[in-house]
């Protein structure tokens, strides 16, 4: 008899050569292991830092080139958290808990200027204030805490 699926007929147990299905994943067979990849959620976080930081410097560049250097210098002012936010978002894949509390406290420091200069009338105001509440939001949760405390982090 010709099977139409070979590939199925050699997986079946008993077979030469192969080993027997395992119970459980191998991933869960030695017990607990750290995380295998970066949580969506710090993921998404790092991409908005890395988005707003690039989003400061069209911003500011778009003003200073209309407008002149002193125009450029404030609009680039509520940006300014972003860009140590950026220089934090590349250690995430490395770094333990003190990056997220920096982070955290960045994004948090980000939500105060930018409603100041919300409330002044700064023109695109709201899109550092939004950024910041995202990271806020995103390195709040607790995938992201699991990240960061992992183990082999520095």
């Amino acid at each position: 008899m010709s099977n139409e699926y070979p590939a199925l007929s050699a997986r079946q147990p008993g077979r030469t050569g192969e080993a027997a299905p395992r119970p459980y994943p191998p991933q869960y067979a030695y017990g607990p292991q750290p995380p295998g990849g970066m949580p969506a959620a710090v993921r998404a976080a790092q991409v908005v830092i890395f988005v707003l930081a690039g989003l400061g410097v069209v911003h500011s560049s778009l003003v200073g080139a209309f407008s002149g250097a002193e125009a450029a210098g404030r609009a680039f002012a509520p940006y300014l958290t972003a860009w140590v936010l950026l220089v934090l978002a590349f250690l995430f894949r490395s770094a333990g808990p003190g990056v997220r509390v920096a982070a955290l406290v960045l994004g948090s420091v980000q939500i105060v200027l930018a409603l100041g200069g919300a409330v002044r009338g700064t023109p695109f105001g709201i899109l550092p204030l939004a950024g910041a509440v995202a990271v806020v939001v995103l390195l709040g949760q607790g995938s992201a805490g699991d990240w960061f405390r992992r183990h082999g982090a520095r």
